[in-house]
């Protein structure tokens, strides 16, 4: 369920490379509440930067406690701004103003602008907290309309709405101004927030490559080919093209939407849309299916194309209904033992399996699976030691993808299980692991904590999920392929005693691969 208040629709944003002056000199120092009505000068030409985060980072709390220090004349720091020609571009204080505007446009994520913004495709997810957000307004202080309404028709409100609405003639918004030119401006903007909201390498990284494909491809698919059109200047077919890929693989990714606290096996591959590391970790698998991402911008949208195709083929041999999905179940691959989804083991075993991919190895992969999950299962504590150890970023993954290559470097050579136990803690590079810690085992005083509770939902549930009647590897919801027993041109009838739950790739190509190997023994 997601909880932060998604505002980004609120203030548009604008291209800054098509910007190249700014030495304008502004006056105003402050602004009133009533200049963020929708019909006000002001308003409508403020624009948030192409580079800027999207406005989504508060819960209800913050952005009614925003609202609130407004129209209780609290300390609220100054908005900072640049500008050029017509427009005012915010370069500190989104939240703060998008707060505002969303109380005085009656807009928490699920009003007109943001509608038409997401293209009328919000997510129940954000409606729901966009909701909560106004209904959390209405009971503390009341919405802006009524304020305004207190001023004309005092008769029908209260002496304390109607004492704030007088005061908001007097009280304001104070402005500060970036002077120089775009590049002075995008400078400005870094160094603010890595003062207060702190730009990590990652977001800085994104901010600086923003008009590469990789990164234009991972924002189309984040929000559906919907919101800011970072895709906008490229020719129609291009664009048609960049929002129908982005959705598809939106889909593929974060569906069937993830609701917590888990009580079913129903996880998308890639968690919750809304987390904060969801855009990093789109934008490195964009990176690990194209290879080596091009270094230069993309001018005409067709490298941008290139990278969500082969983006969606990926994916869609990772987890789909498509013939090549091998249906990699998300609870065994891709979430910890406490029902959280990590993007370093999505990423980890992505790598993996494009790297057999290419390598022409996948059957290698079916022979070994039900071992391989079967060990993952047993053993999950030993993937969080891993992690624990080097951490969710790049030494982490590398680390992750050698000990799955290892573990199934000794499945195909028929090791035990307990020979692959001591074969990992007696290898120098594995030492560090303990096979007995188990996660399960932790206790609390006062009942069980909500890890403990999702880590045994997820390990009950795992016990009788489906499984493969080919591979006997486990089958996600997502990827259910019915498959002939005995094959119709052996005669095989289309009955229900004739039919088998498989994963798609086990059906078709898996199949393929041993009527091959059959023939070839034959010859």
């Amino acid at each position: 369920m997601a909880t932060h208040v998604n505002l980004d629709a609120l203030i548009p944003r604008e291209d800054f490379a098509v910007i190249t002056d700014g030495r304008e000199a502004p006056v105003k120092h402050s602004i009133q509440i009533s200049e963020l009505e929708q019909d006000q000068f002001f308003y409508r030409a403020l624009r948030k930067p192409d580079f800027q985060r999207e406005t989504g980072e508060w819960d209800s709390k913050r952005v009614v406690g925003l609202i609130s220090s407004f129209i209780e004349e609290d300390l609220i720091p100054a908005i900072i701004l640049w500008r050029h020609k017509d427009l005012l571009f915010v370069i500190d204080g989104s939240h703060r103003l998008s707060a505002l505007i969303a109380w005085v446009q009656d807009d928490y994520g699920d009003g007109d602008r943001s509608q038409k913004f997401f293209n009328y495709t919000i997510p129940e997810e954000q409606l729901a907290i966009a909701r909560k957000t106004k209904a959390i307004v209405e009971k503390e202080f009341g919405s802006y309309k009524s304020h305004k309404e207190a001023i004309t028709n005092p008769d029908a409100y209260g002496p304390d709405i109607i004492r704030r609405a007088l005061r908001f003639g007097s009280i304001s918004m104070e402005l500060q101004w970036v002077k120089g030119d775009s590049a002075t401006a995008e400078e400005s903007f870094v160094r603010i927030n890595q003062q207060a909201a702190i730009i990590t390498p990652q977001e800085l990284e994104l901010i600086r490559t923003r008009k590469k494909p990789n990164t234009i491809a991972a924002r189309a698919i984040i929000r559906r080919g919907t919101g800011h059109k970072y895709w906008y200047p490229f020719a129609e077919n291009e664009r048609k093209k960049i929002e129908e890929l982005g959705t598809e693989i939106h889909n593929l990714i974060f569906n069937p939407v993830l609701k917590t606290p888990i009580k079913s096996l129903e996880l998308p591959a890639g968690g919750s849309v809304y987390s904060s590391p969801s855009l990093r970790m789109v934008y490195d698998f964009i990176n690990l299916c194209v290879g080596v991402p091009s270094p230069s911008d993309d001018t005409k949208g067709d490298r941008t194309v290139e990278y969500l195709s082969r983006c969606h083929r990926v994916m869609q041999l990772i987890l789909s209904n498509h013939p090549s999905s091998l249906g990699l179940h998300p609870a065994v691959y891709f979430y910890s033992w406490t029902g959280k989804q990590q993007p370093v083991l999505f990423l980890a075993i992505s790598n993996m399996i494009i790297d057999m991919d290419r390598s022409k190895k996948l059957p290698i992969f079916i022979e070994c699976r039900k071992a391989f999950e079967d060990f993952l299962i047993e053993h999950r504590s030993l993937l969080n030691q891993l992690v624990r150890k080097f951490g969710t970023k790049d030494s982490g993954g590398t680390h992750l993808v050698g000990f799955y290559r290892l573990l199934l470097k000794m499945i195909t050579e028929k090791k035990s299980e307990d020979d692959i136990l001591a074969s990992f803690t007696n290898n120098p590079e594995y030492s560090y692991l303990q096979p007995a810690e188990s996660p399960y085992d932790i206790e609390r005083a006062k009942g069980f904590s909500s890890k403990v509770k999702s880590g045994l939902i997820i390990k009950e549930l795992l016990g009788s999920a489906p499984r493969c009647q080919i591979c006997q590897g486990m089958v996600p919801t997502q990827a259910i392929s019915i498959d002939h027993i005995k094959r119709t041109v052996d005669g095989g009838q289309h009955s229900l005693e004739n039919a088998q739950l498989t994963h798609p790739y086990c059906n078709t190509g898996y199949k393929e691969h041993l009527i091959s190997k059959d023939k070839g023994r034959m010859h």
